[in-house]
């Protein structure tokens, strides 16, 4: 995310015309030479829900989800700080910019506020600056190895009925307790020596000779 950003706006630095340096806040370092851009990340929105992609022939995966953040841009450019930072915030909106959002996979939402904020440096000495706050959405992704399902072995059991070999048993008082029991092994389309149709287009149990009756 904060790479998208700081490309994000460093390109939109370089339509102004501008070679202003763009850094992050917070970061403990000696004040630029004015004017200067400073970027800051406030809070970001997490959705309750993920992407999965299918998986590969290998059983990888990519998880992927969408972020909202809350960026502000400062900018110190003394009394020209709010009409620059104005400037910037239409260049982020031009149609060259949204194309660059797309290519980047990122876009600016609802824009929150603009204003000339003045940072006081001491006591007796303030330094113009222009705030400009927007939502920024984008995404991010990560990449696992879910693994494949190389065989399915289905189990199961038939009681009573015509499971049993004297079928007028049916008729009798008491409890039928004739059980018989199959395992049916179907390999997966990616198991060893499998073919995408396991049973030939036939329905009958023992057309592949898989399936083990007690």
């Amino acid at each position: 995310m904060i790479d998208k950003l700081y490309d994000l706006v460093t390109k939109a630095v370089s339509l102004t015309g501008n070679n202003w340096q763009v850094i992050f806040a917070n970061q403990n370092v000696p004040r630029l030479v004015k004017p200067y851009v400073q970027l800051n990340v406030t809070n970001i929105d997490i959705p309750d829900h993920m992407y999965y992609s299918p998986p590969d022939e290998t059983g990888g995966v990519t998880i992927s989800g969408w972020r909202k953040a809350t960026a502000e841009i400062q900018l110190y450019h003394g009394i020209n700080s709010l009409s620059a930072i104005s400037t910037l915030a239409m260049v982020l909106q031009s149609p060259t910019m949204l194309d660059y959002q797309a290519g980047i996979d990122c876009a600016i939402g609802q824009r929150l506020f603009i204003g000339y904020v003045p940072e006081l440096l001491n006591l007796s000495q303030w330094e113009g600056r222009g705030i400009y706050h927007f939502e920024f959405f984008y995404t991010e992704s990560i990449n696992d190895n879910a693994g494949l399902i190389d065989t399915v072995i289905l189990h199961g059991s038939y009681i009573g009925g015509a499971s049993d070999p004297d079928i007028y048993k049916i008729f009798d008082p008491e409890p039928i307790t004739a059980v018989i029991v199959c395992d049916e092994t179907i390999p997966g389309p990616n198991a060893p020596g499998a073919g995408t149709d396991w049973d030939a287009d036939e329905t009958p149990w023992d057309k592949n000779e898989v399936t083990k009756w007690d």
